[in-house]
Parts: structure tokens; sequence; C-alpha cells
């Protein structure tokens, strides 16, 4: 009953969303969907490991991390703390990344086989909603109030944060193994 209600209200909101005219929700939306083909056809599956690996430890010590909370809590204003947590958690995101895809999952399934193109393009777009919820969280109160229902919707709410959370999991979990690499199996 729930889902049936949210997905009556996301298709209200994907009918008053104005596609027409330029605002970062469009933006946002743009990103997403160019980006997750791009990234799809540009990485390989280690690389796409990689991402998701670097993407969870990062959002998890910049949640968990007791220095980072202590230097947040003391030295700076409510309004500034949302900015330090989103920069901590871009560096300590790029960083996993850089070093993750270099030394870590590097295998016989970063080649390239015409099975895998769905399940890339799929996978890269769940990875990069993951990415702009996580980034999106750390923006502060007011920020997340401008930006339209629909966005709030899909990227800011409860229900949002844990389908993004969860999704890109399942899916490699449920559908992962049916494109592994054959030599794998």
């Amino acid at each position: 009953m729930v889902a049936a209600a949210q997905i009556t209200q996301f298709s209200a909101l994907v009918q008053n969303f104005n596609w027409h005219t330029p605002s970062w929700d469009l933006f946002i939306f743009l990103a997403w969907a160019v980006g997750s083909v791009i990234y799809a056809f540009a990485a390989g599956r280690g690389r796409i490991i990689s991402l998701l690996i670097s993407l969870y430890i990062a959002k998890l010590m910049v949640l968990e991390a007791p220095w980072l909370a202590n230097a947040i809590n003391q030295k700076l204003p409510s309004s500034l703390s949302s900015l330090q947590q989103l920069v901590s958690f871009l560096l300590i995101f790029l960083l996993l990344f850089m070093l993750l895809g270099r030394y870590a999952f590097r295998t016989s399934a970063d080649g390239r086989h015409f099975g895998s193109i769905p399940f890339s393009v799929v996978f890269a777009v769940l990875q990069l909603g993951l990415l702009i919820n996580t980034v999106l969280t750390y923006l502060s109160a007011g920020l997340k109030q401008s930006f339209s229902p629909l966005v709030q919707f899909v990227f800011l709410g409860a229900t949002a944060n844990f389908v993004w959370l969860v999704a890109p999991l399942v899916f490699l979990i449920i559908l992962g193994r049916s494109v592994a690499d054959p030599t794998e199996v």
C-alpha cells in the first residue's frame, strides 16, 4: 500500500516538474542520466565495484569518524558543518577511489562482454544515484528545501536515502552473478 502511494506521488511530481526551464533540478537529472551512460561505457566492472566500495566507505567514515564529528561540532557554526561534511566526504571518496581503483578489484571482469552492457548501464544509474543522494544529503537544510519536490522525493527523503543505499547492493547481489566472467564461476 505504501509503495503504491509513493508511485502515485512520484507520478504526480514528474507530471508537475518543469522540464523546459533550466534549473539546478533539471541539471541534476540530466547529469545523472548522461553521467550514468558515459560512466557505464567508460569503466570496467572492476572500476564500478571500486567506486561502489569507495562510496560506501567514505559515507561511513564521514558519519562515524570521531575526529571529524568533534571538529565539526566544536569549531564550526552549524551553517558550515554540512559543508565540512561534504568536503570531507568528497576528499575521502576520491582518495579511496584512486587507491582502490589502482590496487584492488583488478580482475578479468574488467574485460568487455556484450552481455554486461545493460548490467553496466543500470548499475551506473544506481551508483550515480547513490552518489547524488549522498552529496545532496550533506547540503545545508536551506539548500535542500530549495530543490523541487521531485528532486526531494527522488534523492532527499528518508525513503530515498534507504533505497539509494540498498539498491546498488541488491542489484549487484541479484544480477551480478549472471554477468560474471565465465572463467570466474
